[in-house]
């Protein structure tokens, strides 16, 4: 100790908690300071908005049909960004849409926009099913043009239809040819099908609903709907898709009487 240290007696000491480094005090201090810092006017966690500014970001959504600005959407009582890469679908009407490219699909949080579903993207993946934007067709998990198979570019449009291994209906694409035989051969060739699935050999078939009815031992007669694009397809469908594994005593067309 030098001659110029000042000495405070041993009681002045014990009554500044300060400047005893070791008491629990000065901890419990500093804990509030900090708590106090992050705090700051403690009036919560979000800047308040005037009611004038009801329908913008961060604000309260409006109680009209236009709850939010646009770009925005209404989300727990607040309006927030929307349209971009992960964000919700804006929404137009009754439905969603996105921004750019990007396209509104269906997941387990909500319509969400994501960047798919164009030519040459990757399939967007919507309630379960791959899906790609008008003019597109989801092959192998990637979006292809319907219309790549142009064997003939100067001919017409023909739909045709494709089925699964059980003649299940799935989808209709579209093949720019002269002849209907040309388009069949355009289709086959143009690689639009998945694994699993064929052709319908007539081209420009829509897609049906079929009323069957199906009998089983378990379950007696009742009626079903298929999607199919023919009476014999219709039958087949049901046969696989219908009967279970104990199979049907009996189907027929049309609705049980």
């Amino acid at each position: 100790m030098s001659p110029t240290d000042t000495v405070l007696p041993s009681t002045l000491r014990m009554r500044n908690p300060i400047v005893n480094l070791n008491s629990p005090l000065r901890g419990l201090l500093m804990l509030c300071m900090v708590v106090m810092a992050g705090c700051g006017s403690c009036q919560g966690s979000t800047p308040s908005c005037d009611p004038s500014q009801a329908g913008t970001e961060g604000c309260a959504c409006r109680t009209d049909s236009a709850s939010c600005n646009a770009g925005l959407v209404c989300n727990s009582g607040a309006c927030i960004s929307c349209g971009a890469e992960g964000q919700e679908c804006c929404v137009s009407g009754a439905s969603g849409v996105c921004g750019g490219s990007l396209m509104c699909v269906m997941e387990s949080a909500g319509e969400v926009c994501r960047n798919c579903g164009d030519l040459g993207e990757a399939c967007c993946n919507s309630s379960g099913a791959q899906v790609c934007n008008a003019g597109g067709n989801c092959v192998g998990g990637a979006c292809q043009s319907v219309t790549g198979g142009a064997c003939d570019p100067g001919g017409s449009i023909f739909t045709v239809g494709i089925q699964d291994m059980n003649l299940c209906a799935v989808r209709v694409v579209e093949v720019r040819a002269t002849t209907a035989a040309n388009a069949m051969t355009c289709a086959t060739t143009s690689g639009m099908l998945n694994p699993g699935e064929s052709f319908f050999e007539v081209p420009n078939t829509p897609i049906a609903d079929f009323d069957m009815c199906v009998e089983t031992e378990s379950d007696g007669r009742r009626s079903t709907s298929v999607r199919a694009f023919g009476d014999f397809e219709a039958r087949r469908c049901t046969l696989f898709t219908r009967c279970g594994a104990a199979g049907c005593v009996s189907v027929r067309p049309g609705i049980c009487t």
